[in-house]
């Protein structure tokens, strides 16, 4: 095997392979490093228990672009949408809503509570649509750098401002939601608490933060971007990112496991390959790191190549985690109190949010905000094997179960000793609304985010490589100045997570990096 390529792309997650995939097919060699023994990163699809498959760690394909999923011909390669349109939210009262991504549906079951709240529903779709319709344009862009006054900077600033000039409502809307608080945006145009709830619980996915907290509005519209709507990869996550790896390889891109890297070589201010841990060398034209940015700058090259004003917003990225995951084997299917099979055409939930009220969530943040787990953790249910038969046995199923808050780090306790108890109030909070959960488990194994810090070398844990709030998204995501997927050192390049959009199984980092690199291939020297 060669040492020699044009492309080395450090990490296997499902961006560096989109990324290493684009290049391949535009003609250059390419090798991809993954540290596991799996591709994948977070998309990945592991036995935990004999016969039982997960998703290990996220768990909706929604969000992977219909771009990508086009231009690599993922489907070719066997990639499989399992289309859902609904999404339970059990309530206190032994009644439950039913989301719906068909408005009329979902207007009728709002109407049960709050004949106002079902007029105003359609309009606040309408609202909502648009302004999401700008958002996923954004998505892939390049961010421009408004802080650099040469001409350059200044045009590309001009010219996103034209491409956008046909914006209205959509920029005062986008405006609030990245400042006002999740109850306060969906106030406005509800008054039923257990309608504004159903909203709310999106602004806690991936957030430390409560939905009365402001910019908590945003995560509300980050969790409706994907345009495949609600749905699974047939065969788990693993699918998605193993179609894209099969896409790369028939383009020529290679992929090496096992192959965890030690160092970035940067000679003369650029970076010329990598060498692994157990001490390989390989050489590039170009790098690309699909690693947490706090991973990137300042371990895979030492701080003293970086400036330090970069260092200093680096240090500053906010990644703690609080999301766990319980992957969990379980004889029967879930069973929801307050859901009749039927209602709004549904006839099993295998998607759920656990968030009855906006008290439930608070008081759920309110704990972890202090230094320690939630009492009544929210749980989103997700049962993939209802609709896709090579998940489990016949007859049994796989629930993964994950929500908040568990955060990084305890107050006055470690993990070790409270695991247990966390998981218990997880269980807890399952068989108050789906009794009986607790004795149909066969078998589960939880997942903390120190464990997606050791498993996943995401520093911190955090699902989404770090925040997703106004100061840590667009032009200062990851950092000032380098948000346009380069970096400080030239033939650098960053495809993750950390970079715009952000976290999420979308493939869009990795695809704009990817077009980022081929803009300035021909002068890489």
């Amino acid at each position: 095997m060669t040492n020699e390529y044009d492309a080395i792309i450090v990490g296997g997650g499902h961006n560096g392979l989109t990324c290493g995939a684009y290049l391949a097919k535009a003609g250059l060699k390419t090798l991809v490093l993954e540290r596991r023994h799996i591709v994948g990163g977070a998309a990945v699809t592991e036995e935990f228990h004999p016969g039982f498959r997960a998703s290990t760690f996220s768990y909706i394909m929604g969000h992977v672009h219909p771009k990508v999923i086009r231009e690599l011909q993922l489907e070719q390669f066997g990639l499989t949408h399992l289309k859902m349109g609904e999404v339970l939210h059990p309530l206190d009262n032994d009644d439950s809503i039913v989301f719906s991504t068909d408005v009329s549906t979902t207007q009728t079951e709002i109407a049960r509570f709050s004949k106002k709240d079902a007029e105003a529903y359609p309009k606040f779709i309408e609202d909502i649509t648009q302004t999401i319709s700008v958002l996923r344009r954004m998505l892939l862009e390049t961010p421009v750098d408004p802080g650099d006054r040469s001409w350059s900077a200044l045009k590309n600033v001009a010219r996103m401002a034209w491409r956008y000039r046909g914006m209205g409502e959509e920029f005062y809307n986008i405006t609030d939601a990245m400042t006002q608080s999740a109850y306060d945006f969906v106030s406005r145009w509800f008054e039923c608490e257990e309608v504004k709830a159903l909203f709310c619980y999106w602004a806690g996915i991936g957030n430390f933060r409560g939905p009365r907290a402001a910019g908590t509005a945003y995560s509300i519209l980050f969790h409706l971007l994907g345009e495949n709507g609600l749905g699974f990869a047939k065969g788990g996550m693993g699918s998605v990112s193993n179609a894209i790896a099969a896409a790369g390889r028939k383009y020529g891109m290679e992929i090496l496991t096992d192959a965890a890297v030690e160092r970035v070589v940067v000679k003369n201010g650029r970076a010329t390959g990598v060498v692994t841990e157990d001490g390989r060398e390989f050489n590039a034209k170009l790098v690309a790191s699909n690693l947490a940015a706090p991973v990137s700058f300042g371990r895979l090259v030492p701080r003293s190549e970086l400036p330090e004003d970069f260092m200093a917003n680096i240090d500053r990225w906010r990644s703690r985690g609080e999301v766990y995951k319980i992957n969990c084997a379980v004889d029967r299917l879930p069973q929801y109190r307050g859901f009749t099979p039927g209602q709004a055409g549904l006839e099993y939930p295998a998607y759920a949010h656990i968030g009855p009220t906006i008290e439930f969530m608070e008081r759920a943040y309110d704990d972890a905000k202090h230094g320690w787990y939630s009492a009544r953790p929210f749980v989103s249910p997700i049962t993939p094997s209802a609709i896709d038969n090579t998940l489990a046995p016949e007859g049994k199923h796989v629930v993964t179960l994950s929500g908040g808050h568990a955060p990084y780090e305890l107050k006055g306790a470690s993990w070790d000793d409270e695991r247990d108890r966390f998981v218990a109030n997880v269980f807890s909070v399952m068989d108050e609304f789906s009794p009986g959960f607790s004795e149909s488990l066969i078998d589960y194994k939880v997942f903390l985010p120190h464990d997606l810090e050791d498993v996943l070398g995401m520093p911190g844990g955090h699902e989404l490589h770090g925040e997703v709030a106004l100061d840590q998204l667009f032009f200062k995501r990851p950092a000032p100045h380098y948000a346009d997927y380069r970096s400080p050192i030239r033939s650098l390049y960053q495809c993750g997570s950390s970079a715009h959009p952000g976290g999420s199984v979308s493939a869009v980092p990795g695809h704009n990096a990817a077009r980022e690199i081929l803009k300035d291939y021909s002068k890489l020297k």
